[in-house]
């Protein structure tokens, strides 16, 4: 079987190297996705220069990228942590032919950002996702899904490392069900989080907040170590700061109102609940 991948970062180079060990498969191309690369991603890719024939590209819906595609003999396009959409006229051409991998339990969670939105609404589990695109996102018929449970310790980047793991140790099963060809449309019951993820108000955090929504935004907009791709979480006290930890503490023995400022990137802070925080900035 002959695939192209299309996509970016750690877990697309991990799925190269699981490929490369099964002799039935064979990646003919690589269209490594050149939109927000940060310094691993530009030596994996050189990496993967050295073994592979890899098209950098920063718009796969191009009639020079289509016609490429079209002049191209493969059974299957995988796209992983691929930030491009592709337009009607690419999948039109190839119909049932590419497949995304998705960081929910689709139809649950469709589209960017599915690790924060989950934390936000508390979910208890979210999962993986192999499935046909179609025109309208993350809706093509389902390969294969698993089921993950979310740690109260777990953060945006916690579960996108996770997520990418259960992808590389349940990869094998896909490829099975991908060869039967044992497909499931995705059910009707649907949860996502339709409002505006990259507006501020959502990753703005006051002290007038119970500690238990303090903490919930807070992991849902932590990244580290990776580059966020929204914006930083941020705690109103005089003014706007970036937050870059938070720990609970033992009530002090000096009164606090509202906030204690301990020095130029470090604060307690008293919540709704009557909790105590100590909360680190960047300032």
């Amino acid at each position: 079987m002959n695939l192209i991948l299309i996509g970016k970062g750690s877990i697309l180079f991990s799925i190269v190297n699981k490929l490369s060990k099964n002799k039935k498969l064979k990646v003919r191309y690589i269209f490594w996705d050149k939109n927000f690369n940060n310094s691993e991603d530009k030596y994996l890719l050189k990496h993967l220069k050295n073994k592979y024939k890899v098209f950098c590209i920063k718009n796969i819906n191009s009639i020079k990228y289509f016609n490429l595609l079209k002049s191209l003999k493969f059974e299957y396009i995988l796209s992983v942590n691929n930030t491009q959409i592709f337009k009607s006229h690419i999948v039109e051409k190839f119909k049932n032919k590419i497949i995304n991998y998705h960081y929910s339990l689709i139809p649950s969670y469709k589209g960017l950002y599915s690790c924060t939105k989950v934390i936000l609404r508390n979910e208890k589990f979210t999962g993986i996702s192999w499935h046909f695109v179609t025109e309208k996102i993350d809706n093509g018929p389902i390969i294969f899904q698993k089921k993950l449970k979310i740690q109260n310790n777990d953060n945006a980047a916690r579960l996108i490392i996770k997520l990418n793991k259960l992808c590389i140790n349940t990869f094998s099963v896909f490829l099975k069900r991908l060869n039967k060809k044992k497909f499931t449309l995705p059910s009707k019951k649907n949860k996502d989080f339709k409002l505006k993820i990259k507006d501020n108000k959502y990753s703005e955090i006051y002290t007038n907040m119970c500690s238990k929504m303090i903490f919930q935004k807070f992991r849902a907009f932590d990244y580290y170590p990776f580059i966020s791709p929204l914006p930083k979480i941020k705690i109103k006290l005089d003014k706007f700061l970036e937050v870059k930890n938070i720990l609970i503490i033992k009530k002090p023995k000096i009164k606090i109102n509202r906030f204690l400022k301990i020095s130029e990137s470090e604060y307690i802070i008293k919540t709704k609940d009557g909790k105590y925080l100590n909360i680190f900035t960047s300032n």
